[in-house]
């Protein structure tokens, strides 16, 4: 397939999906996990976490690897390493077994989700590029929402772990488009002998870079108070509003695809020469009243639902502008890899307490400890943003 073009990127796209799937998995299955292993909310929550564990300690450092044996291996190496996961998974009979696969499974968020921006960085430019980092961006609420549309039928049920096998057979079907993803020129992949020490030090610089360290850090707030969201929303209707946990989970998928609306009409805008900063603080002003809106416990349900779409909406605008920012923030294009690791473990290392702290707050906190954090993450995103003084992505292209 050829490199940058648009079939390429929307293989990568699928690549990416999948994974974000494997977080929200999980979720309507949640009750039965916790009857036939033993476990409590707060352990569904470690469960959950346990998938950012890998990326935590290495995505830099996998991200610059990555550049060295190229974004399509790793890509698919990581694939396969899902699907033993989800095996291990279908037979767990204790929670630390299921927590075992759940870090197995944590690889594929260095080989996939490191690997897919650096792939995308590196066929595209200009207004393409734009346009596909902001796709590319959509990911997480496609891939949340299909990870709870996958496992929604097995609810309650004895079946609830074929969630499993339906989610690793989507990615043995992945592997096999394998050989379709584009392979980067030799030349973007810094293929000078060099020694291992000044290969180590080339692979660590990136921490030293701050654009893509604010970048990571305003990403990691966002995307924090996105998936803590994401992730007690469900049962936080089921308890607030009365409605089953089947129901409100389809919901919450189904009000994903107003992100993914988002993140193309966030793409559109910059691309016609919008200003990031101004984009961004708009979104974050309504992010703050609309997630204040959800968590309160007074409004009706009809209405709390209509804030959920809002909010998709708004974190999926959002996510869009930050990616959009990722390729101007790079010094060398060949290191996209290293530096979409930065992005990627800064934010792993968020996402691995931020299901704990929701699930904690969910069982033992009041409505306005939600509140706080999205106010927290919302304004604490918009001040990291390293774009205070960037001109329009059009005019830089």
């Amino acid at each position: 397939m050829k490199a940058g073009s648009w079939g390429s990127i929307w293989l990568v796209y699928l690549y990416s999906v999948l994974c974000a799937a494997s977080i929200s998995k999980l979720i309507p299955i949640e009750r039965d996990i916790e009857r036939a292993l033993g476990t409590t909310p707060e352990g569904i929550g470690i469960a959950i976490s346990l998938v950012s564990v890998c990326s935590a300690f290495a995505a830099t450092i996998g991200g610059g690897i990555i550049d060295l044996i190229g974004a399509r291996l790793a890509i698919i190496s990581a694939s396969l390493v899902v699907i033993v996961a989800d095996v291990i998974s279908f037979f767990a009979k204790t929670m630390f077994v299921l927590d075992l696969a759940r870090v197995i499974e944590g690889f594929e968020f260095i080989g996939i989700m490191v690997a897919a921006p650096a792939l995308i960085m590196a066929t595209t430019t200009g207004k393409r590029q734009v346009h596909a980092m902001s796709l590319w961006s959509t990911y997480i609420p496609a891939g949340f929402g299909i990870g709870l549309l996958l496992a929604v039928p097995f609810v309650g049920t004895p079946a609830w772990r074929w969630t499993f096998v339906v989610h690793g057979a989507l990615f043995a079907a992945a592997v096999l488009l394998g050989g379709l993803l584009p392979v980067i020129p030799r030349e973007a992949n810094a293929a000078k002998p060099v020694s291992q020490r000044s290969r180590l030090a080339e692979l660590l610089s990136v921490y030293g870079e701050m654009g893509p360290m604010r970048l990571s850090i305003s990403n990691a707030l966002l995307v924090s108070v996105g998936l803590g969201t994401s992730t007690v929303i469900p049962r936080y209707f089921a308890q607030t509003h009365h409605v089953s946990m089947a129901t409100s989970s389809t919901i919450s998928a189904f009000t994903n695809l107003a992100m993914i609306a988002g993140g193309i009409g966030a793409g559109v805008a910059l691309s016609r020469g919008m200003r990031t900063i101004s984009l961004y603080g708009g979104i974050a002003v309504m992010g703050v009243i609309v997630g204040t809106l959800l968590y309160a416990p007074w409004v009706a349900f009809p209405a709390a639902v209509t804030m959920l779409v809002l909010w998709a909406f708004t974190t999926g605008v959002a996510t869009a502008a930050l990616m959009a920012l990722l390729p101007r923030v790079v010094k060398d294009p060949s290191r996209g890899g290293a530096a979409s690791g930065l992005v990627g473990q800064v934010m792993a290392v968020t996402n691995f307490v931020t299901p704990a702290i929701y699930y904690h707050t969910l069982s033992n906190g009041s409505w306005l400890y939600f509140v706080a954090l999205v106010v927290v993450c919302w304004l604490g995103s918009l001040a990291f943003l390293p774009a205070w003084k960037m001109q329009p992505a059009a005019a830089s292209s």
